[in-house]
């Protein structure tokens, strides 16, 4: 026999996961749980008959072989014997609540974090293509809605969305869900929540706001998860624990808003069990009493901080100083893409500063005026403790956007509006100190150089420090070089700012290391080239401004700090310090660990991708390349570029080199197709539209690339003219040359192309064919074929006629040579003309059919050929010799 149940005081979610447990588990008993809600039991009363619920006390449960669970995994929460649970042979448990030390001994456990578990049976039942009808769809319903708070609790998934939308399909009345789902209180129920709201204690641990309230009732009231939902809803406070004392037993209800702490450490001393934001617990042989002074004291030991300002504010702060112009300060805020900026004489705050502040000075002709004019010299301010709900009420109070954070009256951070609702909506600060897996500003590399750098390496970072400190220079390695350190991927190519003269400090160093020196007097930089290919790229520390939108930067030296905010994306502002004594330093001013933990590629400024739209394609490439997702902002300012077309003011040249590292990348179609999905295409490859078909050529075309790597090792294939070709295959032979001019493609790059495209179409309906396919039709086909057209032929078809022909042509006929040729024809008497290339044509064709082997084979074959010619001609002809 088989049998479904659930726990104890169900709710609709149990009774509805139960139900649908018996739609899995054909001719299974539905047996009882005992206790339901008040809610749950007027349901399970009228609809009786069409339940069919059973009582243990009616079932032979000594022919029990199996007993599904749902919507718990805990003994003490079932109705059955404990004796009956240790002699079931199977048990399958269905359950969405975390796991706990005594849960059942499940044979099969589907438990997952979702909001409701009928959710779980509901997949179940799609997976099997199982019919429901309107009662079903109407109970399942009201188990999501139940559980989820109708979709509001943060526990809820697109899956219980997805769920509740299947059962609306299949007829769902809410006029039902309505009347079962919002009962009113009780008599008893609103006795009780009458004393909980008059017996309500105010605590506040950590600047966590608790409310703990305690209420006896000599009679078992049903529904206190309900009243202390209701509770939490009243008060302004970001944890309720009920306690309320009824019949032999003391029951604590607890629910949360925070998403931080995890209520069930709270109450765990009692045996509790439930979710971070809710849980429950039922005491026996305690006193109302000694349960509130030791929930009280758990309370203070377990719960920890809120969040906090400084848990979200930005750091460091960029501010101005009372002096600088009104003009200058609305430039900066504008290519910050700030709302304001605080002012302050050295550390100390002195004011603030809004954009509305600047551009009302401006207006009336004040540009050239000092800020400290204009600023409001009384701001409201933050301490770093203060925690967000208060910093939230001050900025809706004052109608403010920014506080300034103060510590000993020296600014340490600012919260934006932009940072309260990241933390209102869960989004993550990423660009605040929080805990991360990878070194942190300040920490020392050196155990990473050890273990993840060559010796040589190793040698060459530790020679570059040592002639800095000769030479009384700063030299830090950044960029690539320690973004791929921190991820554990290779690095080679050294990347170094030198806070001085750069190219004064390469010349010297070649002295030492005696590599090959460039020199770009331009732009301030110098590049070393090693025997072993390694190469230094050198720059002094700069700053760079953009006279207009897309053009190239106007340099000017500058410090670090500022020569890593003119880069492109936090994770490349990276630094390590050469100079002893702090070698190995991490210097990360802009928190690019912080997004190379979080995954995230986030741009330095608002106007980054107007100053250098080429970004554009930066951010898109190492988005994919390491997996990760262009962070919310940054892709909203992307997708303003990519709409205002900036991408069209960038010289084709810049363009093409920008797109010669895209054609290397391992995940090159991933790049290309995003490059459509962001609208970025549109300026590179106009008039391609982006289809399934194009997406598996480009994923064929890296498998042919790693292909020709293993098996045809000199090839040399040119990955751009393949992924072009790839992308460009359906369009009209006209628009592709055109194209390839307009990607200023070099000269072999472009005739490969064209090549390609021009023959592939013609090459597969050529070797499909029905005919056989003989070595030397196969030569003539592809003979003068760039290995890239061979490439394309099997990365568009998975024929094996292709890819034998492809393999035989590559691997042997293009090696075969004949023995004779035209000065063998000469020797042999024949005077040169048209014939000669006929007939060594026939010749090569009888070598390769395997017709002949032997020189002295083919020039018989020579002999016969001409005299076949010369009998064709007729006896008034003469042969030529």
């Amino acid at each position: 026999m088989r049998a479904v149940t659930t726990h104890k005081n169900a709710d609709f979610d149990a009774l509805a996961s139960m139900v649908a447990a018996g739609k899995l588990y054909p001719g299974a008993v539905l047996l009882s749980p005992g206790v339901l809600n008040q809610n749950v039991q007027e349901f399970a009363s009228l609809y009786k008959d069409v339940l069919n619920i059973r009582s243990p006390r009616e079932v032979d449960l000594s022919q029990l072989e199996m007993l599904v669970v749902t919507d718990t995994r805990q003994k003490e929460r079932l109705a059955l014997p404990a004796a009956l649970l240790e002699r079931v042979a199977q048990i399958h448990v269905y359950d969405h609540h975390p796991p706990a030390d005594d849960d059942l001994p499940a044979s099969l456990l589907v438990g997952e974090a979702v909001g409701a578990t009928t959710t779980l049976l509901m997949e179940k039942i799609l997976e099997l293509q199982l019919p429901l009808s309107p009662f079903e769809a109407t109970l399942f319903a009201l188990g999501i809605y139940e559980d989820t708070g109708c979709l509001t609790y943060t526990g809820t998934s697109e899956r219980d969305v997805a769920m509740l939308h299947r059962l609306w399909q299949a007829g769902v009345n809410v006029r039902v869900v309505n009347e079962f789902l919002h009962k009113p209180l009780s008599e008893g129920q609103r006795s009780i929540l009458d004393e909980l709201l008059a017996a309500t204690e105010y605590h506040e641990p950590h600047g966590v706001r608790v409310a703990v309230t305690f209420a006896d009732s000599a009679d078992y009231v049903g529904g206190l998860a309900l009243l202390t939902h209701k509770l939490i809803e009243i008060e302004d406070v970001d944890i309720v624990f009920s306690v309320v004392a009824m019949e032999d037993r003391i029951y604590i209800v607890g629910r949360s808003r925070l998403d931080h702490f995890d209520l069930t450490q709270v109450l765990t001393p009692f045996g509790g069990k439930g979710h971070a934001r809710a849980a429950s617990a039922t005491v026996k042989g305690s006193s109302l009493q000694e349960v509130k002074e030791k929930l009280t004291a758990v309370m203070y030991q377990q719960l920890f901080p809120v969040t906090a300002a400084k848990d979200i504010m930005s750091s460091p702060v960029r501010s101005i100083e009372p002096e600088t112009p009104v003009d200058r300060a609305r430039e900066l805020m504008l290519r910050y893409g700030h709302s304001g900026f605080p002012v302050v004489e050295g550390e100390k705050l002195v004011g603030i500063i809004s954009r509305r502040d600047l551009e009302k000075a401006a207006h009336h002709g004040f540009g050239h005026a000092p800020v400290k004019g204009y600023m409001n010299r009384n701001p409201l301010i933050a301490a770093p403790e203060m925690p967000v709900k208060k910093l939230q009420q001050i900025m809706i109070e004052h109608n403010v956007g920014r506080l300034p954070v103060l510590e000993s009256e020296n600014i340490v951070g600012i919260v934006t509006r932009t940072d309260v609702l990241r933390n209102l909506e869960g989004v993550p600060k990423i660009n605040c100190a929080v805990s991360s897996s990878l070194p942190q500003h300040g920490e020392d590399l050196t155990p990473l150089f050890k273990e993840r750098l060559s010796r040589q390496l190793q040698s060459l970072l530790l020679l570059v420090g040592q002639k800095a400190d000769r030479e009384n220079v700063r030299v830090y390695v950044v960029g690539g070089f320690v973004r791929d350190l921190l991820l554990g991927l290779p690095t080679q190519d050294l990347d170094l700012v030198v806070e001085g003269e750069a190219i004064a400090f390469a010349g010297r160093l070649n002295e030492l290391l005696a590599g090959r020196l460039k020199v770009h007097e331009q732009f301030g930089t110098a590049q070393l080239q090693f025997a072993d290919g390694t190469r230094v790229d050198l720059a002094s520390s700069r700053q760079e401004f953009y006279a207009r939108p897309a053009a190239l930067p106007e340099v000017e030296q500058s410090s670090l700090k500022k020569d890593l905010f003119r880069r492109d994306f936090t994770i490349n502002t990276l630094a390590c310090a050469l100079n002893a004594p702090h070698f190995g330093e991490l210097h990360d001013y802009f928190h690019g660990t912080q997004d190379l933990d979080n995954g995230l590629i986030r741009i330095l400024y608002n106007l980054s991708f107007v100053e250098d739209p080429l970004r554009l394609l930066r951010a898109i490439r190492f988005e994919q390349r390491f997996g990760f997702a262009l962070e919310e902002t940054t892709r909203s300012l992307l997708e303003n570029a990519v709409h205002s077309r900036l991408l069209g003011k960038v010289s084709k040249e810049r363009l093409y080199e920008e797109l010669k590292p895209v054609w290397l990348e391992e995940k090159a179609p991933e790049i290309l197709s995003r490059y459509f999905e962001l609208g970025v295409a549109a300026d590179l490859f106009p008039g391609v539209r982006l289809g399934e078909q194009i997406r598996q050529r480009l994923r064929s075309v890296r498998e042919m690339i790693k292909f020709a790597a293993r098996a045809w090792p000199d090839a040399a294939p040119l990955p751009s003219v393949l992924y072009l070709a790839a992308l460009l295959q359906e369009m009209p032979f006209q628009e592709i040359r055109h194209l390839s001019r307009r990607l200023r493609l070099h000269r072999e790059e472009r005739e490969r192309l064209l090549a390609a495209v021009q023959a592939v179409p013609d090459l597969l309906e050529l070797l499909q064919a029905a005919e056989p396919l003989s070595a030397g039709r196969i030569y003539y086909a592809l003979t003068g074929q760039p290995v890239e057209t061979l490439l394309l032929l099997r990365a568009e078809s998975s024929s094996s006629r292709i890819w034998e022909a492809t393999s035989l042509y590559w691997e042997k006929l293009r090696h075969q040579k004949p023995g004779v040729s035209g000065d063998d024809l000469v020797r042999m008497g024949y005077q040169p003309g048209p014939r000669f290339q006929r007939v060594l044509r026939a010749v090569r064709l009888a070598r390769l059919d395997g017709r002949v082997s032997s020189k002295e084979a083919e020039m018989a074959l020579i002999k016969q050929l001409f005299a076949e010619e010369e009998y064709e001609k007729g006896p008034d002809h003469h042969a030529d010799r």
